[in-house]
């Protein structure tokens, strides 16, 4: 259980619900699959497995959930053929122009004869609330499948009572003067970069990229020429490394492999057992991290009232 992205959002006041409370309310919202005329569906699962019955599993101080978010596949060269079709057979039969108007007609047709018959694809997103230091962080790669994920757990709570983090300064201003200026510890750079243009959205990609020398130069030319960082990799002492975006974003997250191996050591041959403490680990690695975080890039209000 090791998260690749970390949305994270904090608590404006303290996540007063038990365990049992929380899991009644999330079960309210429980995953139920497409029905024949279904498009998608999301609900709660657990997190362990999506057959078991727990929507909730806690540990550390942290309560972990599951989203299940289930569409139906419907390939649109399916879509278009039969809609292409359909209206060839109008206009020859009937020798007229078939309007875009009765086209959406047709298409909506043609999906509702299609979806009974579809393939479904589902995805899972984690998450989990740290009750201990007031955040909560969704393991989703874009902002749209955080909204979706949000969405869902709004209209589980009624009121979440959480947001999305800020920074009273922009953070790509902030990482600009990082580049410039060296990072503050216990960060250090990986070497990966990408700065943009605001005027005409240029881009400038670097990897593996030394701030030494000519690779510095080249930075520090783009920046005064107007450029602002939108995605910096950076490593967290020797605990992670990943990618921070200008919005906040926290992705490609990648836990050192000391860290990784450290259960091994343990010998745990259960597998529950290996999941709480790798699970266990994680979380305070992601505390210590949101903790410095919160420092480094001056987050508004970065713990609970």
């Amino acid at each position: 259980m090791w998260f690749r992205n970390l949305q994270l959002y904090r608590f404006v006041d303290s996540f007063n619900l038990s365990e049992q409370e929380f899991a009644e309310k999330l079960a309210e919202q429980r995953f139920q699959p497409c029905g024949r005329q279904s498009k998608e569906t999301v609900g709660w699962i657990s997190p362990l497995h999506r057959h078991q019955e727990e929507l909730v599993y806690h540990a550390n101080g942290c309560f972990l959930f599951c989203m299940r978010k289930e569409q139906k596949v419907i390939p649109p060269t399916m879509i278009n053929e039969a809609l292409e079709e359909r209206v060839s057979e109008i206009e020859i039969e009937q020798g007229r122009k078939v309007f875009r108007k009765e086209k959406q007609q047709f298409k909506e047709d043609i999906m509702a004869m299609l979806l009974p018959k579809a393939f479904t694809r589902a995805t899972h997103t984690h998450a989990y609330i740290d009750t201990r230091n007031g955040f909560m962080v969704v393991n989703a790669g874009s902002i749209a499948l955080a909204d979706t994920f949000i969405s869902l757990l709004v209209d589980s709570l009624g009121v979440l009572g959480a947001v999305k983090i800020d920074a009273e300064q922009n953070p790509a201003a902030t990482m600009n003067q990082w580049l410039l200026e060296g990072l503050p510890e216990p960060w250090s750079l990986s070497g990966e970069y990408e700065l943009k243009d605001p005027q005409d959205e240029r881009v400038a990609r670097f990897k593996d990229n030394e701030l030494e020398g000519q690779g510095g130069q080249v930075i520090q030319d783009l920046i005064n020429d107007g450029y602002w960082v939108s995605k910096l990799g950076i490593y967290f002492k020797d605990l992670l490394k990943c990618t921070v975006t200008d919005d906040l974003q926290i992705k490609s997250v990648k836990f050192g492999d000391e860290l990784l191996n450290q259960n091994d050591e343990l010998d745990i041959e259960d597998h529950m057992a290996k999941f709480d403490a790798d699970f266990v680990l994680m979380t305070q690695t992601v505390a210590e991290f949101y903790d410095d975080f919160a420092k480094s890039f001056t987050l508004v209000n970065s713990t609970p009232e």
